[in-house]
């Protein structure tokens, strides 16, 4: 009898995939041959389809095998011959011994067909009285995660059925966007989405489950408005049980690095959030008191079977001044060396951070005070993902040492709701076990793990009424090669094989403009520009199309048609960053006034956005109000010192105010950014009138002919050079400067040339 077990590996089979299992105690004590799968005492579903038996066969001392199965005492097949390592009940078969009921214990054998004493191996399998009588809706990735995400018309969802022989068939295929975890209402009349819609990483799409399911783009929120603007993943997010709501991480921050692993390609966790929920009835938003404290992160909301509480996973959070992000991912560029070195920190290990599970009433959404659950809270260990049995009585997570989410020590824990001592599964492999979902009927539960190898795959084990399980049973038919199938779901349905998702909303605006940005990204303007001009042809209301369209316009210096289109796109959106880049568009064509109060809001949306704060700096340094200007461009550089636009226009409202050497010192730290291209030479100019206003001519003199050195038919340089030359007592040199200035258009060197004559 085996008394443990490693999946390890998948042994390819003509018209399958069976698991091979190693590293075990072996029955007859011959480590060269021995069943391999299923288990000793492994218990199949009621409803499950024929599953394969598989040996493995070190000897090579045959190459035909016998086998054998036994129903009590009673011989149902004596040994047939069989040519491969792997024998697969006919339907006929498998179909008597589902007839035959629960209960039973059948004995499966095998020998090598071979003269003398060869060798034997058998265990014994059962059949439950229970069925799992669900579908089962998942995701196929293919890895790594980086790739997956560049070329994500390759992820499909799948929907299947165990006591099917075929394959599950994809329900939803092709999407050039982003969608991710999905969660369904307890009756599985709803299903709810992450839908990278509008090129929103917060749009979320809730709609009925039907045989022909639309995503309109009706049926589509942002959580992102819900946090004026800002970015968020919506993390997480679960559906409640009646359908009414969605809880979800919001107001997040995220460590999220591509790792050049094929099985572990990805670290991904939160360590910023609360908790809001959205009521889907009023089209409202709210935070979940209890669950609210920036201090620590919250994340992982899942709802209890009688839509009464919500368990979430909590640790410390980590703010601003640590990681240099305020929301999302990525850091804003005046921030990135910080937020690198405090992400390197998790990638080393050197930093673990370690959740615990709470439960919080919802309270008809007025929340509660949060307990932790004990067994899964202060335990050592990170405890994330839990999810409560339909009966209320069990609650299973995953257990590793730190993070969440691709843990290569995940393993699935289960403790009573209650709390209480939690256990450790027996259906864990030694890599990786997560993403799990409890049947309907309470019986079953389906989870992911990477028993196999790099590709994670689906497994069903039973849950008994004193919470102990069974022996892992693989979904064979679920595989696909070179796939990860990932986040499975039991949804309260039947099986139905005309099931399809329509993403009519890949039809709308956000297509088009996705197309566009993929266009930019590969410097294609010609075609990006085609792309946002289509998509405000033909949805008129598209307040991102008008924005990229009007971008692009901007770049072209069309500027009274980029105005036309961001105030288009503010007539539908209030994104801060239409308010900036409108701003910036009236700044160039000289309306000061009305480009101040469109930056000004954009700031009043994020006062740490450097690029708010340099060109509110350089209006009202326009406008000849230093005092004003100064404070803005003095906060621009501090959040980002890598922008000599900036300095350029701090040391114009310096130099506006009389401090000349202050001037000088942000000149020169602009100089400094640009010393390899862009050249600026306005810089130079600006710098050496500033020296030659301390008459500190021979620098100011430098700098002149450094600008003339990037811009040689630059008038205002020869006249303010031949200036300096005068001042120094150098005529002959002024002069011939001077007459560089006249030959450029200079007027003032016209007349000064007049006088010296």
């Amino acid at each position: 009898m085996r008394t443990k077990y490693d999946l390890v590996a998948i042994v390819p089979a003509v018209l399958f995939i069976f698991c091979v299992f190693t590293g075990c105690k072996l029955s007859n004590n011959n480590a060269d041959f021995d069943i391999i799968y299923p288990l000793d005492r492994t218990l199949f579903p009621r409803d499950m389809a024929p599953p394969a038996f598989a040996w493995k066969d070190s000897s090579k001392s045959s190459d035909t095998w016998l086998i054998s199965l036994q129903k009590g005492d009673s011989v149902l097949l004596k040994k047939i011959e069989v040519a491969q390592k792997y024998w697969k009940p006919s339907r006929e078969i498998w179909n008597s011994i589902l007839k035959w009921g629960p209960g039973i214990e059948y004995t499966f054998k095998v020998q090598p067909k071979s003269i003398g004493f060869p060798p034997k191996a058998s265990i014994t399998f059962l059949i439950s009285v229970d069925s799992v009588n669900a579908a089962i809706f998942f995701r196929s990735v293919p890895l790594p995660f980086k790739f997956a995400r560049e070329n994500m018309k390759q992820i499909k969802w799948y929907l299947g059925d165990v006591s099917s022989d075929t394959k599950p068939h994809p329900v939803l295929e092709n999407m050039p966007v982003c969608a991710n975890c999905h969660s369904f209402s307890a009756d599985g009349k709803s299903i709810a989405m992450d839908v990278d819609a509008v090129d929103d990483k917060g749009a979320y799409v809730t709609s009925s489950f039907l045989e022909q399911t639309k995503f309109a783009t009706d049926s589509i929120m942002s959580w992102s408005k819900f946090q004026m603007g800002k970015f968020t993943y919506g993390l997480l997010s679960q559906i409640s049980p009646d359908g009414n709501c969605v809880v979800s991480t919001l107001h997040d921050c995220e460590i999220f690095v591509d790792r050049k692993n094929l099985e572990y390609s990805q670290l991904f966790f939160p360590f910023k959030g609360i908790l809001e929920y959205y009521d889907r009835r009023n089209k409202r938003n709210f935070e979940l008191q209890g669950a609210n404290d920036t201090m620590y992160v919250h994340s992982n909301p899942c709802w209890t079977p009688d839509g009464k509480s919500i368990l979430f996973t909590r640790a410390k959070a980590k703010h601003f001044n640590e990681s240099g992000i305020h929301n999302g991912s990525v850091a804003k560029k005046q921030d990135e060396a910080r937020y690198r070195r405090f992400e390197k920190c998790y990638l080393d290990r050197d930093s673990l951070i370690k959740f615990d599970i709470y439960t919080i009433p919802f309270n008809q959404g007025k929340g509660g005070v949060a307990k932790p659950l004990e067994g899964a809270s202060g335990n050592g260990y990170s405890n994330y993902f839990p999810r409560v049995s339909p009966d209320g009585k069990w609650v299973v997570f995953c257990q590793a040492e730190s993070f969440m989410l691709l843990q290569k020590d995940s393993k699935l824990a289960i403790v009573s709701l209650k709390g209480g001592k939690a256990r450790v599964l027996n259906c864990n492999s030694q890599n990786m076990n997560s993403w799990h979902s409890w049947s309907p009927n309470g019986k079953w539960l389906i989870y992911s793990s990477k028993a196999l190898g790099p590709y994670t795959q689906l497994f069903l084990t039973h849950i008994n009424e004193d919470g102990t399980d069974t022996p892992p049973v693989y979904l064979e038919n679920f595989s696909f090669e070179k796939y990860a199938n990932n986040i499975p779901e039991f949804v309260n349905v039947n099986y139905n094989k005309h099931l399809k998702i329509e993403p009519e909303f890949l039809t709308g605006n956000d297509f088009l403009v996705r197309k566009g940005e993929i266009c930019q990204s590969e410097g294609d303007e010609r075609h990006a520009f085609e792309a946002f001009d289509e998509a405000v042809r033909k949805f008129p209301k598209s307040a991102e199309a008008y924005y990229k369209r009007g971008k692009i316009l901007f770049q072209r210096n069309q500027l009274s048609e980029a105005l036309g289109d961001l105030s288009k796109a503010l007539e539908y959106g209030r994104n801060p960053s239409y308010y900036l880049t409108r701003g910036i568009v009236k700044l160039k064509m000289g309306d000061q006034a009305s480009a101040l109060a469109d930056l000004t809001t954009a700031f009043n949306s994020d006062s740490t956005d450097y690029n708010a704060n340099t060109y509110l700096g350089v209006a009202y340094t326009n406008m000849e109000k230093p005092d004003l200007a100064i404070p803005y461009l003095e906060r621009a550089v501090r959040l980002f010192a890598g922008d000599y636009y900036s300095f350029y226009y701090l040391g114009l409202a310096y130099a506006d105010k009389g401090l000349t050497n202050k001037a000088i010192e942000a000149f020169t730290n602009g100089i400094k950014i640009c010393n390899s291209p862009p050249f600026f030479p306005k810089l130079h100019e600006m710098r050496g009138n500033c020296y030659a206003k301390n008459r500190n001519y021979e620098a100011a003199i430098n700098d002149f002919n450094a600008g003339i050195g990037y811009s040689a038919n630059d008038p205002a340089l020869y006249l303010a050079k031949g200036e300096a030359l005068l001042e120094c007592g150098r005529k002959q040199d002024a002069i011939q400067s001077l007459s560089q200035a006249k030959a450029l258009g200079s007027p003032k060197a016209s007349f000064l040339l007049s006088t010296l004559n």
